[in-house]
C-alpha cells in the first residue's frame, strides 16, 4: 500500500525495511532501491525459493550489481527432498546451514512440547463396498488404455493419478506407430477421463462418499465443463447406480436438528471423537469442584478440499455451543462449488477466532502458513500430504505459548503409506544435511564484509518484545486503506510508543498505553530501580560530591544516563490539566538539534 514514488523517499531515508519480495524486485528493476547499499537480506519461508520465485529474482538482481551483502534464510522445513534443498541453496547463495530441531537446547528454551498422534482408521464394510463398485468403473476405462498398449496393466488400488499423467506425457512424445489421427484423439480423451476418475477415487478413499458425490455431480451438471466425461459416465450403469444412491443420501431438504448425520467416511467419526474429547476435557470441573471452567482452548482442523471442510463443519456444528465452528478457505471461486472467501471475510474470520468468537476453525491449506491465526491447542490433520513441508507448517500453528497436540487421522491403505513415506523423506533430508552425505554444493564466494583488523565479538543481550494490540490492527483493516502517512508508525521505536491521539481525556492510560507500559517499561519485582547520578558543581569547592549509599538489601541500583532515554527527550509527552514548561520545550528543541546533527554526521 506504499506507492512507488513514496518508496523512493523511504529507500533514501530509512535503514531497515520489511517488505514483500515482489516490491523489492520492482524497486531494483526501477533502480529505486540502492542495491550497492543493501548489506543484509533476511528471507522468511526460504523453502519457497524454487524456480523463478520472487525470492530468486531478488537475489539474482542484487548479485548482478554487488557481492557485498549477506543472506540469512529462515525456514521451518528446508525442502521436501534433497533436490529441493540443493535448489534453495543455489538460488539463495547459501554457504552454510544451521539445523535446529525441537530437541535443540537453544530452541527448547523458547518452545513448548508438542505431541504427535497418528490414528489409522479402517475403511469399514460400507466404504469398502463402494470402493469395489467404483473400481469396476475404473477397470472399464483403464482396460481401453491397456488394450492399446499405452498403459501397463497395474493393480488399480495402487495406481496413482501421477502415474497416469506420466503415461499420458510418454504417449504424447512417442505414440505407438499403429495408432493414427482419430484413434489418438480418442485415447487422449480416455487418459483425461481416467485421470478425472482417479481424482474421484482419491476423494472417496481420503474424504468419503459425500466429497465424491459433489465431484461427480459437478461433471454431471456441466459446471466442470467435461462434456465427453459426462457422456461416457452416463453410459456406464454401474456408476449411474452409485450416483443415484449418493444423490438419495446427500440431496435432501434442509435436515432438522434431530436428523441423523451421515458419516460418509469412518475418519469423520474418529475426528468427531477426538475434538469432543478435547473440549470435554478442557471444560471439565476444576479441582475445587466449583463447576465447569470457561473453555478458552482453540482447535484447528485441516483438510485439502473445500467440500470436506464444509462437511466437517456441518458435523461439528451439531455440538454447539460446546463447539463453535467456522470455516476458512482461499479467495478463488470455481464453477458452482463452494464459494471462496474475500480478503475482508478472511480477516474477519481470523480476528473472531483469535478473540474467541468461535473456538474451532476448519481450514483448507490457506491456513497452513503466513497467517497470524493465534494460539491453538489442538491441530487435527484430516488428510496426509506427500510433501513433509505441509505437515510441518500445520504443526507450527500449535505449541507456541503452551503445550500443544497434533492428531493425524489416516485411512488404512494408501493414505497411511503416503504419510509414512512423507515422514521418511523428512528424516532423510535432515540426515543428509547433518551428515552432508549427499554433498550439497554450497556457494563458495562469500567475501569478507568487514575491513581487515576488525574482529567483532559476540554480545548477548535480552530483547524485550512489546505486546501487539490486535484490536488496533483490526480497526485499521475495517476502515480500509489510509494515506501513507497514517498508521505507518514503527511498533518498536520508542519515539512512536506514545501517541497523542490515543491518550485518554481524563489523563489515565488507555488500554493500549497500559499494555505498552506493562510489556516494555514496567520493572519486575527483582529488577533494580534505575537512578540518575546526583550532580554537583565542580566550580564550587564547598560543593562536595554526594556519598553513594549502598543498600544492604536488594539488588544495587542501576545508574542511567540521559543519553539512554534520548528517544523520549525530543518529543513532548502527553499532559493533563498542566502543560509542559517553557524550559521543557527549550530542552526538546536542543535534543532535536543534537539528533539532527548526529544524523548529518552519519550521512
Amino acid at each position: 500500500s506504499t506507492a512507488a514514488k513514496q518508496r523512493q523517499e523511504v529507500w533514501r531515508t530509512k535503514r531497515v525495511f520489511f517488505l514483500t519480495p515482489q516490491v523489492m524486485v520492482n524497486d531494483l528493476s526501477r533502480q529505486t532501491c540502492p542495491a550497492q547499499q543493501v548489506k543484509c537480506v533476511v528471507i522468511d519461508e526460504a523453502h519457497k525459493a524454487l524456480g523463478n520465485h520472487a525470492y530468486c529474482q531478488v537475489i539474482r538482481q542484487l548479485g548482478s550489481q554487488t557481492l557485498q551483502f549477506r543472506i540469512l534464510a529462515l525456514s521451518a522445513t528446508p525442502g521436501g527432498d534433497t533436490k529441493s534443498v540443493q535448489s534453495v541453496i543455489s538460488n539463495l547463495l547459501i554457504s552454510h546451514i544451521e539445523l535446529r530441531s525441537d530437541e535443540s537446547p537453544d530452541i527448547q528454551a523458547h518452545s513448548h512440547q508438542r505431541s504427535v498422534d497418528k490414528v489409522v482408521v479402517p475403511l469399514g464394510e460400507t466404504l469398502s463396498a463402494h470402493q469395489a463398485r467404483y473400481l469396476q468403473v475404473l477397470e472399464k476405462f483403464m482396460s481401453r488404455l491397456v488394450q492399446n498398449r499405452v498403459m501397463a496393466h497395474k493393480d488399480l488400488r495402487t495406481l496413482s493419478k501421477y502415474q497416469l499423467i506420466l503415461a499420458r506425457d510418454q504417449f504424447r512424445k512417442n505414440p505407438p506407430p499403429n495408432i493414427k489421427g482419430p484413434q489418438q484423439g480418442m485415447l487422449e480423451g480416455d487418459f483425461a477421463l481416467c485421470i478425472s476418475l482417479y481424482h474421484g477415487y482419491e476423494l472417496l478413499m481420503q474424504m468419503g462418499l459425500r466429497s465424491l458425490f459433489f465431484y461427480i455431480q459437478g461433471i454431471m451438471d456441466g459446471s466442470r465443463e467435461m462434456s465427453r466425461a459426462r457422456n461416457e459416465l452416463q453410459r456406464t450403469p454401474t456408476l449411474m447406480d452409485l450416483y443415484h444412491e449418493m444423490e438419495a443420501m446427500f440431496v435432501k431438504p434442509s435436515a432438522g436438528p434431530d436428523e441423523p448425520f451421515i458419516y460418509s467416511h469412518p475418519k469423520l467419526e474418529k475426528l468427531e471423537e477426538v475434538v469432543l474429547q478435547h473440549f470435554r476435557a478442557e471444560s471439565s470441573p476444576d479441582n475445587n469442584g466449583s463447576g465447569p471452567q470457561e473453555v478458552s482452548t482453540r482447535v484447528m482442523i485441516f483438510s485439502s478440499f473445500r467440500e470436506s471442510v464444509q462437511e466437517i463443519a456441518a458435523m461439528l456444528n451439531r455440538h454447539a455451543p460446546l463447539i463453535r465452528v467456522m470455516t476458512f478457505m482461499g479467495q478463488a471461486s470455481a464453477g458452482k462449488g463452494v464459494k471462496g472467501f474475500t480478503q475482508k471475510e478472511q480477516l474477519e474470520v481470523v480476528y473472531r477466532f483469535r478473540q474467541g468468537g468461535f473456538n474451532t476453525l476448519v481450514s483448507t491449506c490457506v491456513g497452513e502458513e503466513g497467517l497470524d491465526i493465534g494460539e491453538v491447542d489442538l491441530i487435527v490433520c484430516f488428510d496426509a500430504q506427500k510433501n513433509p513441508i505441509r505437515l510441518v507448517q500445520r504443526m507450527g500453528r500449535t505449541g507456541r505459548k503452551r503445550q500443544g497436540r497434533i492428531v493425524v487421522i489416516l485411512a488404512e491403505g494408501r493414505e497411511e503409506r503416503t504419510y509414512n513415506q512423507s515422514q521418511s523423506n523428512k528424516r532423510s533430508v535432515y540426515k543428509s544435511i547433518i551428515g552432508n552425505k549427499s554433498k550439497f554444493h554450497m556457494y563458495p564466494n562469500s567475501p569478507r564484509m568487514l575491513p581487515g583488523g576488525v574482529n567483532p565479538t559476540l554480545h548477548k543481550m535480552h530483547i524485550v518484545c512489546g505486546q501487539f494490540d490486535h484490536r488496533e490492527s483490526s480497526r485499521r483493516s475495517v476502515k480500509g486503506r489510509r494515506s501513507h502517512s497514517e498508521g505507518r508508525a514503527s511498533l518498536i521505536h520508542p519515539q512512536n510508543l506514545i501517541r497523542q491521539g490515543s491518550a485518554m481525556s481524563d489523563g489515565f492510560l488507555s488500554s493500549a498505553e497500559y499494555s505498552l507500559w506493562e510489556s516494555t517499561m514496567r520493572l519486575q519485582e527483582d529488577e533494580a530501580h534505575p537512578t540518575l547520578k546526583q550532580s554537583h558543581f565542580m566550580s564550587l569547592p564547598s560543593d562536595r560530591p554526594p556519598q553513594e549509599e549502598v543498600s544492604k538489601s536488594g539488588p544495587p541500583p542501576r545508574e542511567l544516563s540521559l543519553w539512554e532515554w534520548r528517544h523520549w527527550q525530543h518529543k513532548a509527552l502527553p499532559t493533563h490539566a498542566v502543560d509542559n514548561s517553557l524550559r521543557c520545550h527549550h530542552f526538546i528543541k536542543v535534543m532535536e538539534l543534537i539528533d539532527g546533527m548526529r544524523e548529518e554526521n552519519e550521512v
